[in-house]
C-alpha cells in the first residue's frame, strides 16, 4: 500500500462515534486520504475543550469533504438511514467504521455476579448491537452498488479491543461483549464469502 496521500480517494466513509478519540483520529485520517466522510455521532462537540473545532467541521476547513449525522447507533431505524443519507449525499458506501463504544466498567469494575443489569444491557446495546446494525445496513448497500473505480466493493471496520483476548478478574463483561463484536464481524464476513466473485470481495 502506497504511504502517499489519496489512497482514499473519492471513496465514502462512514466513521461512528466520530466527535472524540479513536472514532475523530479515523475520520481525520481518512479525510487527508481523500475520502468523504459521513461523521456520525450522538453529537458534533467532543466534551473535551482539545477536539475543537468539531470532526467534520476541521475536516471541511482543511479542504476535505464531510458532513456530521446524529444517531444512536443501537437503534435499528436510526443505523439504517444513516447509511441511506450518507448514500443520498455522497453517492455511495464504501468504508463502514463501526467505531462507537462505551466503557461503563472502567469506572465501576466488578466480577459478573455483580454486574448491574443495566450496565451489561447498555453496554451490549451501544457496544455489540450496534456492530450487527451497522454491519447489516452497510453490506447491504456495498452490494447492491457497483464496485468502486479501485475495484473495491466495501470495507467493513469493527473496532474492538485487546481484552477480547484476554480477562481479567473484574472486566469479564468487557471480554464477552469485545469478543461477541470479533465473532458477528467473523459470521458477516462468512456469509458475505459465499455470496460473491473471488475478483471482488467485501472486506469484513
Amino acid at each position: 500500500m502506497s504511504s502517499l496521500p489519496g489512497r482514499l480517494l473519492d471513496k465514502v466513509a462512514i466513521v461512528t462515534g466520530s466527535s472524540s478519540g479513536l472514532g475523530r483520529a479515523i475520520a481525520l485520517r481518512y479525510a487527508a486520504e481523500g475520502a468523504k466522510v459521513f461523521c456520525a455521532d450522538l453529537e458534533p462537540s467532543s466534551r473535551s475543550a482539545e477536539e475543537k473545532p468539531t470532526t467534520h467541521e476541521l475536516i471541511k476547513e482543511r479542504g476535505g469533504k464531510a458532513e456530521f449525522h446524529k444517531v444512536d447507533v443501537s437503534d435499528a431505524q436510526g443505523m439504517k438511514e444513516l447509511v441511506n443519507e450518507a448514500v443520498k449525499t455522497f453517492g455511495r458506501l464504501d468504508i463502514m467504521v463501526n467505531n462507537a463504544g462505551v466503557s461503563f466498567e472502567a469506572k465501576t469494575p466488578a466480577v459478573l455476579h455483580l454486574t448491574e443489569d443495566r450496565v451489561w444491557d447498555d453496554t451490549m446495546r451501544i457496544n455489540s448491537r450496534s456492530v450487527f446494525l451497522g454491519c447489516k445496513h452497510a453490506i447491504t448497500q456495498m452490494l447492491q452498488q457497483e464496485p468502486h473505480q479501485s475495484g473495491d466493493r466495501g470495507w467493513i471496520v469493527n473496532i474492538s479491543s485487546i481484552m477480547a483476548l484476554i480477562s481479567g478478574p473484574k472486566n469479564r463483561k468487557w471480554h464477552l461483549i469485545t469478543q461477541n463484536i470479533a465473532y458477528t464481524a467473523m459470521l458477516f464476513a462468512l456469509d458475505t464469502y459465499r455470496q460473491q466473485s473471488s475478483e471482488r470481495q467485501l472486506q469484513i
